[in-house]
C-alpha cells in the first residue's frame, strides 16, 4: 500500500515540518472559514482559485487546495477507529483523497489519512479501543480483522500467534483426523478379522454317514429306516397355556379319490393311500425336532383353533379404471392346509387374482370369505405372507439377518429375543440353510450363495412371520430342476404344517405340477378348472382332449387353456375355442365331482357340500363370533412397537453402511474435496467476506461496499453439499423400494421404516459435514464460528438427504441421481442471491423462495458473519440491500 502522507510531505523541506505543525495549530477550522467568507461575491471560478491557493499547511488536509469536512463538532472517534491527533478543538475531519487513495478505496481497500485530523480504521492485526489515541497489537491467542475495538478470543487450540487478523481452527481438524484413523483401524480389523474367518473350518448342521463322512441335512428327504415308518396322523403340538392350532397332515389333505373339509380337516372314509413324497414329508416331519421346534413357535402366534386359512370366492371380478376386465366370475375354494398352484398363459389374470384375495387388490363385485365369514382381507395383512417372483432380499445381510429382521418385526411385540432367536433357528434349520446362515446373500452380480438358496431366503423371511396362508408369484422361476424340486418339497412340507400355499406357477416339470394338490387354470380372466391336481387330466379328456404320454401335462394344460389344443383335441376345432373352454367349466365342471370334497359357494350362495353329520356338527362348535375374536387377537398380538421398529431398522441400515465401507468412504472424501474446492475459492480473502458503510459520522470515510460475497459464499456452499449429497441420499431409499413396498404391505409401519432409515443417515451425514466444514473453515476462515458454521451445514446436509430420498421415490432408479442432483442445483439457486431476495420481494414470491432451504442456509451464513461486526457498519442497510434478514440465526437453523 502506498504511503500517501509520505508522498504529500515530499513536497516540503525537511525544515519546514515544524513550521507546518505549528500553522496547522494555530489555524482552526472557525479562521479558515472567515478568510473564505471575505470571498462571497466572486465568481465560481475567482473562488475555486482563492480556495486552491490555500494549501494543506492550512486546512489540514495533505492534497494542496483540499477543502476539509467535519466530521463532528467535537473530538468523536467511532469504535473501531484510530484518531491519533484529533481532539475537541480540532475534531475528526474528511479530506479530499489522492487519486491512488480513490482507487484503492474503490477496491474495498483501506488508505492512510488523508489530512492530519482524518481517521484511519484500525489496522489488520491490531485493534482500536473506543475513543482510542493508540492502535494495539493483538495478543497471541486472540485475532483481529480490520476494525477490530477489542481481540477476538479464538477458539481452544487455535493458530493465533500475535497480531493475528484470522483463526486457523486445528481442534475439528484433529478430530476429524482421529475419526478418519479409527475408523481405518476398524476397517483394517475388520478386514483381517473375515479373512480370519475364512480360514476357519466352516461348521454345517451334518449327520455322519457310514463312511465317516460328513454329510448335509437334507429336509423332507429321510433315512430308509424313516420311509417305512408309518406317518402319524397329526403334526399338532401343544403349547402349555394357549391354544393347540391344528396343522393338516396328509391324512388331511387329499392325493387321490380322498375328501379334505377346510372347515375342521375331517377325513372321509374312503380315503386311500397317500403319494410316496408325502408319506416322507409327513414321516420327517414327525421326527425332525426343528420341524417340532417351528410348530411350537407357530401354535403360540395364533389365536384360533388352526393354523391355516381358508379362502371361499364367488363371482370374483376385477376391472381397471378404463373399464377393461381382467378377472371375470371367477368361484371355488381353497381349504386351509391345502397346497395350490395357479396356472394360465400371459395375461390370464393370475397376479390380479393373487392380488385381490390377498387385500392388495379390491374386487369390484363378488364375494370373499376368510374361514367362512366375510371379511376385508386389508385388514389382516399382517396375518398373510407374499413372497414375490424376484428375491427380494438385502443382499449385505447374511441370511440369517434377513430372516431375522423380519422375524422381530413382525412376531408379536410380546416375544423376547431368545424366543425369537430360537425361532428362526428352528425355520433356518427346515430351510436347509443352516451351513450358510451366517453367509452374506449377494446378489446376482456378485453371488455368495446359490440361486436356490436365495429363493428359500426369500420364502423364509415370510415364513419367519408365521402367516397363516402365504403366497408366491413363481417361487421356481429361474431355478434349476434340482433347487425347484427342493422348493415344491418345501411349499409341500409348508401345507402339511396348516398353512394354507397359494403359488403362481409357470411352465412347471411335471413332478412340480403334481406336487400341488389343487390347481386353479385361468384363462382370459375366468376359470377353467379349480380342484385336485391329479384329477386336471381326466376332466379335460372328458372334453375331447389327448394327453401325449411321454409330454409333461402341464405343458399340454398351458397350450389348452391358452387357445392352442388343437394339436391334443380328439373333436371339432371349435372345442379348442378358449370361451368353450370357460362354458364347459361353468356348466359341467364347477360344481361337479371335481369339486365335491370343496367347500365351494354355490349359485344361490349356499355351500354344495355333502351332507355329513359329523363335518356339521364341527362346523356348528364354531360360531361367527368366535372366529372374528380369535383372528382379532392374533391380528392384536403381531408386530413390534413402533419404536422397536425404529430401531430394527437402523439396526439393519447401519449393518449395510459397515458392509459397504467403500461407498461410505468415497462419500466423506467428497464432502471433504467440495469443501476445500469452495475454501479455495474464499482463501484471497483472508477472511474479509465483508465490508459496509461506516456508522455515521465517519461514513464518508467508507471504501467501496460488498454486500454479495458472504451470500455468494453461502451460494456456493449449498451448491457444493447438493452436489456432494444428493447422490448418496437417493441410494438411502433409491436400492430399497422393492423391499420398502414389501415390508410395509405385510404390516411394517411405514413412518418406522423411514425414520429408522433416516437415523441411520446421521453418521455419515455428520462425517460428511464435518470434513465439508473443517476444510472450509480453514481455507476461507470466515468471522462465523466453526460450531455455527457445522450446525448449519449439517442441517443442509440433513436437507439434501431428505429431498433425495423423496426424488427417489418418485422416479425411476436409473434416473434418482441425476433428478436429484438438479433438485439440488434448483434449491441452491433459489437461495435468494441471484436474483436478489429483495428484487424477490419486490415480485410478492419471497413466499416461494422461502419453501427452498437454500434461502435459510444462506441467510445464517450471512447473519454469523455479519452480526460480529455490527459496531462498525451499518448492517441495516446491508440487511435492506440484499434482502436477507438478520439475528435470527436460530430460526434459519430450524
Amino acid at each position: 500500500m502506498t504511503d500517501i502522507s509520505l508522498l504529500a510531505s515530499s513536497t516540503l523541506a525537511a525544515s519546514e515540518t515544524a513550521a507546518v505543525a505549528a500553522a496547522i495549530a494555530s489555524a482552526t477550522a472557525g479562521a479558515m472559514l472567515a478568510d473564505l467568507a471575505q470571498y462571497g461575491n466572486m465568481s465560481t471560478k475567482q473562488f475555486d482559485a482563492a480556495a486552491y491557493s490555500l494549501n494543506y499547511t492550512q486546512t489540514g488536509c495533505y492534497r494542496q487546495g483540499s477543502l476539509p469536512v467535519a466530521l463532528a463538532s467535537n473530538d468523536t472517534c467511532l469504535p473501531g477507529f484510530h484518531c491519533p491527533n484529533s481532539n475537541n478543538d480540532y475534531p475528526p475531519q474528511y479530506c479530499p483523497p489522492w487519486e491512488i487513495c480513490q482507487v484503492m478505496r474503490s477496491g474495498r481497500q483501506t488508505c492512510n489519512p488523508q489530512g492530519i485530523y482524518e481517521p484511519v480504521i484500525c489496522d489488520n492485526g491490531r485493534y482500536c479501543p473506543h475513543a482510542s489515541k493508540e492502535m494495539l497489537p493483538c495478543p497471541k491467542g486472540t485475532f483481529c480483522p480490520s476494525g477490530s475495538v477489542r481481540p477476538f478470543n479464538c477458539s481452544f487450540g487455535a493458530i493465533c500467534p500475535a497480531m493475528s487478523d484470522k483463526q486457523i481452527v486445528t481442534v475439528p481438524l484433529g478430530i476429524m483426523i482421529g475419526i478418519d484413523c479409527a475408523l481405518g483401524i476398524l476397517v483394517t480389523v475388520g478386514f483381517w478379522i473375515a479373512k480370519w474367518r475364512k480360514k476357519r473350518p466352516k461348521e454345517y448342521t451334518t449327520l455322519n454317514s457310514g463312511d465317516g463322512k460328513l454329510e448335509d441335512i437334507e429336509l423332507l428327504r429321510p433315512s430308509s429306516a424313516m420311509r417305512g415308518r408309518a406317518a402319524s396322523p397329526s403334526l399338532s403340538v401343544s403349547s402349555p397355556g394357549s391354544p393347540v392350532p391344528k396343522p393338516l397332515s396328509t391324512h388331511h389333505v387329499r392325493r387321490a379319490s380322498g375328501r379334505v373339509d377346510n372347515m375342521d380337516g375331517y377325513v372321509d372314509d374312503d380315503e386311500v393311500s397317500l403319494y410316496d413324497d408325502d408319506s416322507r414329508i409327513e414321516d420327517d416331519s414327525q421326527n425332525n425336532p426343528d420341524f417340532q421346534r417351528f410348530i411350537r413357535s407357530l401354535s403360540k402366534t395364533i389365536e384360533t383353533n388352526s393354523i391355516g386359512l381358508s379362502f371361499d370366492f364367488e363371482g370374483l371380478s376385477f376391472e381397471t379404471k378404463d373399464g377393461k376386465k381382467i378377472l371375470q366370475d371367477v368361484t371355488g375354494t381353497m381349504p386351509r392346509g391345502s397346497c395350490w398352484g395357479v396356472m394360465g398363459g400371459s395375461g390370464a389374470g393370475k397376479s390380479t387374482f393373487v392380488n385381490v384375495l390377498m387385500g392388495k387388490a379390491r374386487n369390484t363385485s363378488g364375494t370373499i370369505k376368510i374361514n367362512g365369514w366375510t371379511k376385508d382381507m386389508s385388514k389382516y395383512r399382517k396375518l398373510i405372507g407374499y413372497v414375490p417372483q424376484d428375491d427380494i432380499v438385502f443382499p449385505e445381510l447374511t441370511v440369517r439377518e434377513n430372516i431375522l429382521h423380519s422375524a422381530r418385526v413382525r412376531l408379536p411385540g410380546s416375544w423376547h429375543d431368545a424366543a425369537i432367536q430360537d425361532h428362526v433357528d428352528s425355520l433356518i434349520a427346515c430351510l436347509q440353510l443352516t451351513h450358510v446362515q451366517h453367509s452374506k446373500v449377494g446378489d446376482a452380480t456378485r453371488p455368495v450363495i446359490s440361486g436356490g438358496q436365495r429363493k428359500r431366503v426369500n420364502i423364509g423371511m415370510e415364513l419367519a412371520a408365521a402367516p397363516m396362508a402365504i403366497f408366491l408369484d413363481e417361487p421356481t422361476s429361474g431355478l434349476d430342476a434340482t433347487s425347484a424340486a427342493t422348493i415344491m418339497r418345501l411349499l409341500r412340507a409348508i401345507s402339511r404344517l396348516g398353512v394354507t400355499t397359494i403359488a403362481i406357477i409357470h411352465q412347471p416339470r411335471e413332478q412340480i405340477f403334481y406336487g400341488f394338490d389343487q390347481l386353479l387354470l385361468l384363462a382370459e380372466g375366468r376359470s377353467v378348472y379349480s380342484g385336485p391336481t391329479e384329477d386336471v387330466q381326466n376332466y379335460f379328456e372328458e372334453l375331447g382332449f389327448a394327453f401325449p404320454q411321454r409330454a409333461n401335462p402341464a405343458d399340454a394344460l398351458i397350450d389348452i387353456i391358452t387357445g392352442d389344443g388343437a394339436q391334443y383335441s380328439l373333436n371339432s376345432k371349435r372345442h379348442t375355442e378358449v370361451h368353450t373352454l370357460i362354458e364347459e367349466w361353468k356348466h359341467r365342471g364347477q360344481y361337479s365331482v371335481h369339486s365335491k370334497h370343496l367347500s365351494v359357494m354355490g349359485l344361490d350362495g349356499t355351500y354344495t357340500v355333502a351332507k355329513r353329520n359329523r363335518r356339521a356338527s364341527n362346523q356348528s362348535t364354531n360360531s361367527t363370533a368366535e372366529q372374528e375374536e380369535s383372528l382379532r387377537r392374533t391380528m392384536d398380538k403381531r408386530g413390534a412397537s413402533w419404536s422397536a421398529q425404529v430401531y430394527y431398522c437402523w439396526k439393519r441400515a447401519m449393518t449395510q453402511q459397515v458392509r459397504n465401507a467403500t461407498s461410505f468412504f468415497f462419500e466423506i472424501g467428497v464432502g471433504a474435496l467440495a469443501g476445500t474446492i469452495i475454501g479455495l475459492s474464499a482463501f484471497a480473502s483472508s477472511g474479509h467476506l465483508f465490508q459496509g458503510m461506516y456508522h455515521p459520522p465517519f461514513t464518508l470515510l467508507s471504501s467501496a461496499v460488498d454486500y454479495n460475497s458472504t451470500p455468494q459464499l453461502g451460494l456456493l456452499c449449498a451448491m457444493a453439499i447438493g452436489l456432494a449429497a444428493s447422490a448418496p441420499g437417493v441410494w438411502v431409499f433409491g436400492e430399497e423400494k422393492q423391499m420398502y413396498n414389501r415390508e410395509t404391505a405385510s404390516g411394517h409401519s411405514r413412518s418406522a421404516y423411514y425414520v429408522g432409515k433416516l437415523l441411520s443417515t446421521l453418521i455419515r451425514i455428520a462425517l460428511s459435514s464435518l470434513h465439508f466444514t473443517v476444510f472450509l473453515n480453514i481455507l476461507a476462515t470466515p468471522l462465523m464460528p466453526f460450531h455455527l458454521m457445522y450446525a448449519v451445514n449439517l442441517a443442509y446436509f440433513w436437507c439434501i438427504y431428505g429431498l433425495a430420498a423423496v426424488v427417489s421415490m418418485l422416479v425411476k432408479r436409473e434416473d434418482g441421481p441425476l433428478v436429484a442432483v438438479l433438485a439440488s442445483l434448483i434449491i441452491g439457486v433459489l437461495g435468494g442471491v441471484a436474483p436478489p431476495l429483495k428484487t424477490v420481494k419486490q415480485w410478492h414470491a419471497e413466499w416461494f423462495w422461502r419453501t427452498s432451504p437454500g434461502v435459510w442456509f444462506t441467510e445464517a451464513y450471512f447473519t454469523e458473519n455479519l452480526m460480529p461486526l455490527q459496531y462498525l457498519y451499518q448492517l441495516d442497510l446491508a440487511s435492506e440491500s440484499v434482502g436477507y434478514s438478520l439475528g435470527q440465526y436460530g430460526l434459519d437453523l430450524g
